[in-house]
């Protein structure tokens, strides 16, 4: 089942621009999760610590935040190019449409749990890990779960999504 998407609430509307101007200004700033579309690893609630993104040091499956329209979206790369990146939400079965470099906000650099200390994702293992989630991420984007009239083809790509997520239910385990 698709969760998220284009419908999502994301990161709040005119807070945004706020956040932009934050990161701009102190070279970090800190967002609250308002949408499941990266559950299990961010949960609605979880906090994640936002810094500029160098386009030399991205790589696959890093965390990174664009927007779309009024929100502020935070999903996983999967591909980068020179027009843009495709990010897919860990829970949702499809990647977003391609999203334009000026649409780039930020990456990623920690993730806190309420009250938790954050975990570092630029220290072992979490460089490690999310290249692992991105590809399984960009493979399971790949499994068709609906035929043309959105009927389902069958139980086994279902399945097959469902036994890529246990990745991310893991690294969920490791964040504090």
């Amino acid at each position: 089942m698709r969760r998220g998407g284009a419908g999502d609430p994301g990161y709040g509307g005119a807070g945004t621009a706020l956040l932009a101007d934050l990161i701009a200004r102190d070279g970090a700033a800190w967002a609250r999760q308002a949408s499941p579309s990266m559950a299990p690893l961010i949960q609605p609630g979880d906090a994640v610590r936002l810094v500029p993104l160098d386009r030399g040091q991205i790589a696959r499956g890093a965390l990174i935040a664009y927007r779309r329209g009024k929100m502020l979206v935070v999903h996983r790369l999967l591909a980068w190019g020179e027009a843009g990146v495709v990010t897919k939400g860990d829970a949702l079965t499809s990647p977003d449409p391609l999203v334009a470099w000026d649409q780039v906000v930020a990456q990623v650099a920690a993730l806190r749990r309420t009250d938790k200390p954050p975990a570092d994702l630029g220290a072992f293992p979490w460089p490690s890990i999310n290249g692992l989630l991105g590809t399984v991420s960009a493979i399971s984007s790949r499994l068709s779960t609906e035929n043309g009239s959105g009927g389902t083809w069958s139980r086994l790509p279902w399945l097959a999504w469902k036994a890529l997520r246990v990745p991310f239910h893991l690294a969920r385990l490791l964040v504090p």
